[in-house]
């Protein structure tokens, strides 16, 4: 939907563009439609992005494009979806919205709906979004689809056919799932369209503290404040399942965006993203990774299908990593598919886990295989992407962004981390040899704020002196030491735990 104000900005970018061969700035803009704050100019902008009207490369100045008008299909907005409860199935046509002709398919019928409701937020889906869909009569399990039930009510959730029944499964884990023998799917969708305006004026701390209030951990002898939010298909070793809570209480309430330049298994980012409804821009040196999670989140289906093809078995195992590792020493090329669905069997099935590590015996299973890949198909990131790049080159472009940071631990001669099980800490590209010091020196003049997990040790604690200081607690395995229990440590009573050593290091933003 484009209202009055946004098509006489859009009208005077092109008038501007045609006249001068360069886009106008947000300042420009302000000027010339007497905003009261530059921040005006860009909410607007965002908004004509997000309808496809407008490109922008990222902080760039005059950085502006007009979207050619050929290349936009305008879809009704035909009334309101539940995302709830099922509402009266009711079609009134209000306004159309407006729509890159490359995100839709030529052949196939479209139309839009407003989202009531908030049933959907774990797949990026809030109140008073806008949802296109595909018309269509049919789904495949795990697709979100508008069903109609009880004759004439619609409701939003996502499709699973389960034996006799059909389950209509909402993402939210504060509701329950609708059982029918029979429904009327009318369409799936396919794209999925922010009201930025609802969102901006709405709430980052609402959805914080529902957030927050849903993982704090109901057991009273556990030592985590916050329950494990494992929402990475991939089990990625030294991941923050267990800080997502630590973290998020510490996101401003004015972030809009959140750039991670250490994304690994993302699960801070996927939540930020799926829970709080931010846009978040993932970014990491390992190129392998990188290629998996492109796949993961353009098309899972995609991967799972593949995934389906190998077997779980040592023997299956050996193969490919065998094969990943002459990827690694540059010695083979795989295409990208291959490459993704590899790295991802490889991975989840590791003992550690780790890339290239040997076979676990527990994952080796059969049924937590199939487990691993319906998570896999079903995985939906909101408004997230993930890119190849290094930290420094990516910390220059989003100097005004908040971050949230995840370097690998220092492992200097002062840190707890047991080196022998640190995972991957041999491939260069991941850990040997990181640059603790120039992270450090460049996030002191950031601009933009940043949150950052370190392990807690005098190098990194004097290296951040000067920030406020957070010492959650949580245990990862990883974090353990050896199993192995010595005869004096059983004569007193202790076990191989390890105390906790994370550290939270937060700087506000400066602008």
């Amino acid at each position: 939907m484009i209202s009055k104000r946004q098509k006489e900005i859009l009208d005077f970018i092109i008038f501007f563009q045609n006249k001068h061969d360069y886009a106008p700035s947000l300042e420009e803009i302000k000027n010339k439609f007497k905003f009261s704050s530059v921040s005006t100019a860009h909410f607007h902008i965002s908004n004509l992005q997000n309808m496809g009207l407008l490109d922008k490369e990222e902080n760039k100045p005059r950085a502006i494009n007009a979207t050619h008008q050929e290349n936009v299909i305008n879809i009704p907005i035909s009334g309101t979806i539940a995302a709830g409860f099922p509402i009266e199935a009711i079609e009134t046509k209000e306004f159309s919205v407006a729509v890159s002709q490359k995100d839709l398919s030529s052949s196939s019928n479209y139309y839009a709906l407003r989202v009531k409701g908030d049933s959907m937020i774990e797949e990026g889906i809030f109140n008073g979004d806008i949802v296109v869909i595909k018309n269509q009569a049919y789904a495949d399990n795990g697709e979100t689809v508008v069903a109609i039930v009880n004759e004439n009510e619609a409701t939003l959730k996502k499709f699973y056919r389960e034996k006799n029944l059909i389950k209509l499964q909402p993402a939210n884990q504060n509701t329950l799932p609708l059982f029918f023998k029979e429904i009327e799917i009318r369409g799936v969708v396919v794209k999925i369209i922010r009201n930025l305006e609802y969102s901006n004026k709405n709430l980052l701390s609402t959805r914080k503290q529902e957030f927050l209030e849903k993982i704090k951990s109901k057991n009273p002898e556990s030592q985590n404040k916050y329950k494990r939010v494992a929402l990475s298909p991939i089990r990625y070793a030294g991941g923050k399942s267990l800080a997502v809570g630590h973290v998020i209480e510490l996101l401003p309430e004015s972030v809009k965006k959140v750039v991670s330049p250490f994304f690994g298994g993302g699960s801070i980012e996927i939540a930020m993203s799926k829970y709080l409804g931010l846009e978040v821009i993932g970014y990491d040196i390992f190129d392998i990774l990188c290629n998996y999670w492109n796949f993961q989140i353009e098309n899972p289906q995609l991967l799972c299908e593949k995934l389906k093809l190998l077997k779980p078995n040592k023997k299956q195992f050996e193969e490919i990593r065998k094969i990943l590792n002459q990827v690694w020493r540059g010695e083979r090329k795989l295409d990208p598919l291959t490459l993704a669905v590899y790295y991802v069997y490889n991975f989840n099935l590791s003992y550690g886990p780790g890339f290239m590590g040997w076979s676990s015996d527990i994952y080796l299973d059969q049924k937590k295989y199939i487990k691993m890949i319906e998570k896999i198909r079903d995985f939906q990131p909101g408004n997230l992407k993930v890119k190849c790049a290094d930290f420094r080159d990516i910390l220059k472009k989003h100097q005004n962004d908040f971050l949230y940071c995840d370097p690998p631990y220092y492992i200097g001669s002062d840190s707890k981390m047991f080196r022998g099980i640190y995972p991957m800490r041999n491939i260069p590209v991941h850990h040997d040899g990181f640059p603790h010091e120039e992270l450090r020196d460049i996030l002191k003049k950031h601009k933009g704020g940043f949150i950052l997990s370190y392990n807690n040790c005098p190098t990194i604690l004097d290296y951040y002196k000067d920030y406020d200081h957070f010492f959650p607690t949580w245990q990862y395995t990883m974090g353990q030491g050896e199993t192995r229990i010595g005869k004096n440590r059983i004569k007193n009573g202790d076990n191989h735990i390890k105390e906790s050593h994370e550290l939270i290091i937060y700087c506000p933003p400066k602008l």
